[in-house]
């Protein structure tokens, strides 16, 4: 029952946003409007908050990355798939991108703090920025250039993340580590923090679409098993092969890398006139399928 009660959650914060949608109350375009809410204010808040208080050591980051190295894994794995069914080249650039990068922010926080408590908070927020936001800035642009008709700059992307407000309150967190900072001045950074689950999930729920599903319904079902089931299981092999015992931040580690596509991988392959069909049935189905995987993945390792 641990498990169903951050599930419940999502599932509730989605559709309330997508039926505000279907009954009228909001239009999808204003999903922009919350998304860059979150990603101007609360997330920039929560990031700093997570990271100033986090303590870090060398064993979490190293699971950090084997759990990025196993999401890689799944991208190629779909890639593989994708050749044998003999999808079109910027189908299989869209697979890699959508199979490799997961929700690891929206989606994850609320399932690793109802597993375990809020003070996992700054981990998943680490997971985040080394697994997920900084190598997908970085191999993206590379990866859609083999697959969009226009080349994709890499100065460009990378100009981006660094005015991007989710990396500066990164790299303040780390900064503001060196100094003891007073508890008050986090009351207001919290309270803006505490909504970006809601405000995020609600937003992504506004801006959900199913009806793509029927011309990617193939190459959507081989992302989303490889992404939420193939990569997360490649982490479990792995530890079982080296005889590691499983701790709770391995556990945090293999369900972020288990988490559904990543809402940017999608708008990011839609910008770049590849297969947006699949990266819009990926998001929307992903999430969906993560009601199965999520209970999986807590069978096997809880």
């Amino acid at each position: 029952m641990f498990i169903f009660n951050p599930l419940w959650t999502i599932f509730v914060l989605l559709m309330g946003g997508y039926i505000a949608k279907i009954i009228g109350v909001l239009k999808q375009k204003q999903s922009r409007t919350l998304l860059d809410f979150a990603i101007t204010f609360t997330i920039p808040c929560l990031i700093f908050d997570g990271i100033y208080h986090l303590s870090l050591d060398l064993s979490l980051t190293l699971t950090i990355l084997t759990g990025f190295l196993c999401s890689l894994l799944g991208g190629f794995f779909a890639v593989i798939v994708g050749y044998f069914f003999r999808f079109s080249r910027a189908t299989i650039v869209s697979m890699f991108l959508l199979a490799s990068f997961g929700n690891t922010l929206f989606i994850g926080i609320p399932i690793v703090i109802g597993i375990y408590d809020s003070s996992f908070i700054g981990k998943v927020v680490f997971y985040d920025a080394l697994a997920t936001a900084l190598p997908f800035s970085l191999i993206a642009p590379f990866v859609l250039s083999l697959g969009a008709k226009e080349p994709i700059s890499l100065f460009a992307s990378v100009k981006r993340i660094v005015i991007f407000p989710p990396f500066i309150a990164l790299l303040l967190g780390f900064c503001a580590k060196v100094v003891t900072l007073p508890d008050f001045i986090f009351g207001p950074i919290r309270a803006l923090g505490g909504a970006t689950t809601a405000v995020a999930l609600f937003a992504i729920g506004l801006s959900l679409g199913f009806g793509a599903i029927k011309s990617a319904y193939k190459s959507a079902t081989i992302v989303i098993l490889c992404k939420t089931l193939i990569a997360p299981f490649l982490f479990i092999g792995i530890l079982k092969l080296l005889e590691i015992e499983i701790s709770p931040n391995q556990v945090l580690a293999i369900l972020e890398c288990g988490m559904p596509t990543m809402a940017l991988a999608g708008a990011m392959i839609i910008k770049a006139k590849l297969d947006s069909n699949l990266a819009v049935s990926s998001i929307a189905f992903g999430i969906l399928f993560s009601f199965v995987s999520v209970p999986i993945l807590c069978y096997v390792l809880l």
